[in-house]
């Protein structure tokens, strides 16, 4: 292909682009009209503001004729890319202090140099070629969150390649003072040119729908944790265990395997929130979920159905192992430590198992487990007492 017919017209381009950028931040303030705001979006918003500001800049650019104009634009652009990777970078929940304190510092030494190549060559356009490479740092870091370290979902990696392309368009224009020191002819160079206003559409697009996409996938992992898992400890809720277990005890029943539900609780509870406040109950709840989890093999499955009533199912363990993981979990708890202080609850649990391959359905098997747990509590409670009822 020869780049050398290639012609771009610039005040085209950068129309385009400024009708998008117009539309972009027309529709997320009527958004924001709505829906509550927060810091994410706050500074999302800022940085399209700011963008923006530069585009309008550049239209006026031939207009103004001020030798100011293309340092401010400059400054303009790397503000709004700043703020606009932090809150990429705040949507992916990998801000933290450190990261505030490398843009902070990159944005500084950018405003520094960018001033400075100004004060020392205002006739030599090194703003822009600077200001690129000073673009390339700031995206480089949510790129390679995108791209290897979060890799959650195929959106994120596509949009960290498709960033790592905008890197290389800006590095290629930051290379432009020298070009003729690495021997780039002028098709290389042409295209360098037309590639690098491609990265900027493009980053423009990642800044906007991609983003906006980011946000709706966010919402949508939000809404499905909110409805799987229980809010005080973490564990599925018993909607979310109900679905889950079925299958695996359908599973163990076709292959004749054993399996066990246990259903247990916390002994007097209503004595600890009345002697110590609803939060320590929280925290006993919590404190409990926690150690059954690491009582639990692979697949096995915790549930809390509610109150202080947790249910758990062990998808392939007879009567043997049930009664020994039974008894640790009754164990664990004993001489637990909440807020830093000793407080010795105890739990009482009901187990049942079938060994037989029988299929029984859970709503079955919860009430064999409850009569089971009911002696539990008859017995004098911290106690596992089986079931044998089938």
């Amino acid at each position: 292909m020869n780049f050398t017919y290639m012609h771009l017209d610039l005040q085209t381009l950068l129309m385009c682009l400024f009708l998008w950028q117009s539309f972009t931040v027309l529709l997320i303030v009527v958004y924001r009209l709505r829906y509550a705001q927060e810091q994410t979006s706050s500074l999302f918003i800022t940085a399209k503001y700011l963008q923006l500001a530069a585009l309008i800049l550049l239209l006026l650019k031939d207009f103004m004729d001020s030798p100011l104009s293309l340092p401010i634009i400059a400054l303009l652009a790397l503000a709004g890319g700043t703020l606009e990777s932090l809150a990429l970078l705040m949507l992916l929940r990998v801000f933290g202090s450190k990261v505030e304190r490398y843009y902070s510092i990159l944005f500084g030494v950018s405003i520094l140099v960018v001033v400075l190549m100004y004060l020392l060559m205002p006739e030599d356009p090194l703003v822009i070629p600077v200001a690129c490479l000073a673009g390339v740092l700031i995206i480089a870091y949510p790129a390679y969150i995108l791209c290897l370290k979060v890799m959650e979902t195929s959106l994120q990696i596509i949009m960290g390649l498709l960033y790592c392309i905008v890197i290389l368009s800006l590095a290629g224009r930051a290379l432009e003072p020298l070009y003729s020191v690495l021997g780039i002819d002028t098709q290389v160079s042409q295209f360098l040119y037309v590639f690098f206003y491609l990265g900027i559409y493009l980053y423009m697009f990642l800044g906007t729908a991609g983003i906006m996409l980011l946000y709706r996938e966010d919402s949508f992992a939000e809404m499905e944790r909110v409805a799987t898992y229980d809010e005080l400890t973490g564990i599925l809720n018993r909607r979310s265990f109900v679905l889950r277990a079925r299958p695996l005890i359908a599973a163990s029943a076709m292959k004749k395997l054993p399996y066990s539900f246990l259903l247990l609780d916390v002994d007097h509870f209503k004595s600890i929130n009345d002697n110590y406040g609803h939060n320590t109950g929280d925290q006993v709840l919590t404190d409990l979920a926690s150690k059954i989890e690491q009582q639990l093999g692979h697949g096995d499955l915790i549930g809390r159905f509610g109150g202080e009533e947790f249910a758990v199912l062990l998808h392939r363990a007879d009567e043997k192992s049930s009664d020994v993981i039974a008894e640790g979990m009754r164990t664990a708890v004993i001489g637990s430590m909440i807020h830093g202080v000793p407080l010795h609850y105890t739990i009482s649990i009901g187990v049942i198992t079938i060994e037989s391959g029988e299929r029984f359905s859970l709503n079955n098997l919860y009430k064999l487990c409850d009569n089971a747990l009911y002696q539990a509590k008859k017995k004098g409670r911290n106690c596992v007492v089986r079931s044998y009822e089938i």
